[in-house]
C-alpha cells in the first residue's frame, strides 16, 4: 500500500493490523492506539503527520516504523508532521477574556469510556454567544477539530499544559463571514421532513437505489460499510441507507468529495439517507 502523509492512521490499520503496535510504540501518547476504544475515536481522524505530532516525532519515525510492514511512502514526502502551534504570547482574545466569557470542555472522560465528543464538541460550539471562547481539554492536540472549526470562522490557539493536557482554545467571531467551502459543504447536505424527502427518492426508482441497512452494525462499520460501497456505484445507482443516527463523521468524511447527502430523521434510531454522486 502507497501511503502518504495525509493518510489516515484508520487506513493504514485496515490494510495490516500489525501497523496499530508499530505506531504505537514510537511514543507514549500513540499508545492509545493499542485501547480498541481509543482507537476507534482517534484513528479514523488523525493523519499520519497529525499523528507524528501527537506523539511529538518525526514522520521519519512513523515511515521507519511501517515500511518493514510492506507499507510505501510516496515520492518525496515531507519527514515533518505539522508544527504543533507555539505563538510567542496569547492572542488578545483569549488574553482579554474574563472567565464568564469562556466555556470549558474537558473531553478526557468521553473519549476514555469509548465514545467520540465530535458532536458535542460541534453543538457546544454552535451554542457559543459570538465573543465567547470554547476551551476543548484533551489529552492530544485535536488537529481535525481545528481544521473542522476553521472552516466555521473559528480562531484557534493550543496551550500544552503537561505532556498529556492539551488546552484547545476556540474564539468565536461576532461576525462569522461564510466562506466558499463552508457554503459548499452546507449545500452538499439537505435535511428534509418526510414529504420532501420522498420527493427526492421518487426520482430515483427501485431498480436505481442500492439498500444498505446499517443500524444492526457496531461502531465503526456503519461509516467503514457507507465508504466502501460508494465507489462501487454505477453512475446511475444511489445508495439509500437506514441509519439508527445522523452519522456526522461519515458527512465530514464526505464534505470534499463528490456526493450529496438527503437526510430524513424518521424517529428515534431510524435516519434515512440518499447519497447521490454528483458526477452522475
Amino acid at each position: 500500500m502507497v501511503i502518504s502523509e495525509h493518510t489516515r492512521v484508520a487506513e493504514v490499520i485496515k490494510a495490516n493490523a500489525d501497523s496499530i503496535a508499530a505506531i504505537a510504540a514510537l511514543a507514549k501518547p500513540l499508545r492509545k492506539l493499542n485501547n480498541p476504544l481509543l482507537r476507534r475515536v482517534m484513528a479514523p481522524r488523525v493523519t499520519l503527520a497529525e499523528a507524528a505530532a501527537i506523539g511529538g516525532c518525526s514522520l521519519a519515525d512513523i515511515r521507519a516504523a511501517l515500511e518493514p510492514l510492506g507499507f510505501q511512502f510516496a515520492a518525496d514526502e515531507s519527514a515533518a508532521g505539522p508544527e504543533i502551534p507555539k505563538p510567542v504570547r496569547q492572542p488578545d482574545w483569549l488574553a482579554c477574556a474574563g472567565d464568564t466569557e469562556k466555556d470549558l470542555f474537558d473531553v478526557r472522560g468521553i473519549i476514555e469510556s469509548g465514545d467520540d465528543p465530535l458532536k458535542a464538541i460541534v453543538q457546544r460550539y454552535r451554542a457559543l454567544p459570538p465573543g465567547n471562547l470554547l476551551c476543548i481539554i484533551n489529552s492530544f492536540i485535536p488537529y481535525p477539530l481545528l481544521s473542522l472549526l476553521d472552516k466555521k470562522g473559528a480562531k484557534s490557539y493550543v496551550e500544552t499544559v503537561a505532556a498529556n493536557e492539551h488546552h484547545t482554545w476556540f474564539f468565536k467571531p461576532r461576525v462569522v463571514l461564510r466562506e466558499e467551502t463552508e457554503t459548499a459543504t452546507t449545500d452538499r447536505v439537505v435535511m428534509h421532513d418526510k414529504e420532501s424527502f420522498e420527493q427526492v427518492l421518487a426520482a430515483y426508482p427501485e431498480a436505481q437505489r442500492v439498500k444498505l441497512d446499517v443500524r444492526p452494525l457496531p461502531m465503526p462499520l456503519p461509516m467503514e460499510t457507507i465508504l466502501e460501497t460508494l465507489p462501487t456505484l454505477a453512475p446511475n445507482q444511489v445508495l439509500y441507507i437506514q441509519h439508527k443516527r445522523v452519522p456526522l463523521h461519515l458527512l465530514e468524511e464526505l464534505a470534499d468529495q463528490a456526493y450529496t447527502a438527503h437526510i430524513h430523521e424518521v424517529g428515534e434510531g431510524d435516519v434515512r439517507m440518499l447519497i447521490i454522486s454528483r458526477k452522475s
